[in-house]
């Protein structure tokens, strides 16, 4: 198999002339071996490697999909949540406010599927540490998500719980220092086939590349944006490009700035601020801005709605939010 899998690593990696892309069918091949274990670590290494050098082609990124997509376990389908979102950037600056909105959508009774992973050493703050604070117990199996997603119409599961072999190649940071493909692929996955998915990215023009992978996939409607950190959190500090994909054809809704003014970087990233944010007991310059732009966004996707509609639907999910309650324990018994 490693025989096999090395024409793979030449096809990328014979130099700026005799090297090219992937096809499509390719890419998939070898995502699947490499998935399967039917490469050396080495070659895995200079595969990952070269692609992070040139950057993977929207071709070889569907491939790459496609060949994570079937090794996802049956029973993801099965939980049938509205939105699935992607949590794998991590928080730098500001807390994941974003936690906040997908609270407001739960308890409106739309369910939200969450996955992420964490970088040992990144120095980030992940939605994983964040939300048993929130109110969302830790699940670690697909069984424990779907008791949440019934509970509290929201659940949260490592990507070690729905695609292992895609979280071992994220963990390959601490080998690498760099990120792979695996972390876009990660976003791109939608495990859950929930009807709507949003995808949060942070270096330009990868907003374009998703567009073009999320064209060709037409069974959910996508939702991609630069976001805070490449987090899945709309900073409308400044206007921010909204990348809608359905059946195949992508329209871009620029989302105006809501801020007044720019905030300055949390001292301290402490969840506490969440909490009495939540519960009308403080303000955040930034929080404000980010909960309700993001609360927006997601609602223009899953509802079809305008830009005007959605800010005043996101107000009014905000102001009937159960401030008494944990954001995320309204509903439970």
């Amino acid at each position: 198999m490693s025989q096999v899998f090395s024409q793979y690593i030449k096809i990328i990696g014979k130099g700026q002339k005799g090297s090219r892309s992937l096809t499509q069918e390719e890419a998939y091949t070898a995502m699947k071996m490499l998935l399967a274990g039917e490469v050396t670590g080495d070659q895995r290494g200079a595969f990952l490697m070269l692609l992070r050098t040139r950057e993977e082609t929207p071709e070889e990124v569907i491939g790459f999909v496609q060949a994570c997509r079937e090794l996802l376990p049956a029973g993801l389908a099965s939980i049938n949540p509205v939105l699935d979102i992607g949590c794998y950037a991590g928080k730098r600056r500001q807390l994941p406010w974003y936690l906040l909105s997908v609270a407001c959508l739960a308890q409106q009774g739309i369910s939200v599927f969450m996955h992420g992973a964490h970088e040992p050493g990144s120095g980030r703050l992940y939605a994983s540490h964040v939300l048993p604070a929130l109110g969302l117990p830790a699940a670690t199996t697909l069984e424990q998500a779907q008791e949440q997603l019934a509970t509290y119409q929201v659940s949260y599961l490592d990507l070690g719980g729905v695609l292992p072999p895609l979280n071992t190649l994220i963990k390959l940071r601490e080998v690498f220092a760099l990120r792979s493909c695996a972390n876009t692929l990660a976003r791109l996955l939608n495990p859950s086939q929930a009807p709507f998915n949003v995808q949060g990215v942070y270096h330009m023009h990868l907003d374009h590349k998703h567009q073009r992978v999320n064209e060709a996939f037409t069974a959910f409607d996508a939702l991609c944006f630069r976001g805070d950190g490449g987090d899945p959190e709309v900073n409308s500090e400044r206007p921010t490009e909204l990348f809608f994909t359905r059946q195949g054809k992508t329209e871009v809704v620029t989302l105006p700035e809501m801020a007044q003014t720019w905030a300055v970087k949390d001292k301290a990233m402490d969840v506490k601020d969440m909490l009495a944010f939540w519960r009308g007991e403080s303000e955040h310059l930034y929080g404000a801005q980010a909960v309700k732009a993001s609360l927006a966004s997601y609602l223009m996707l899953v509802k079809s709605l305008d830009v005007q509609e959605a800010v005043r639907l996101a107000d009014q999910f905000w102001q009937e939010r159960d401030r008494q309650a944990l954001p995320f324990s309204h509903g439970a018994s």
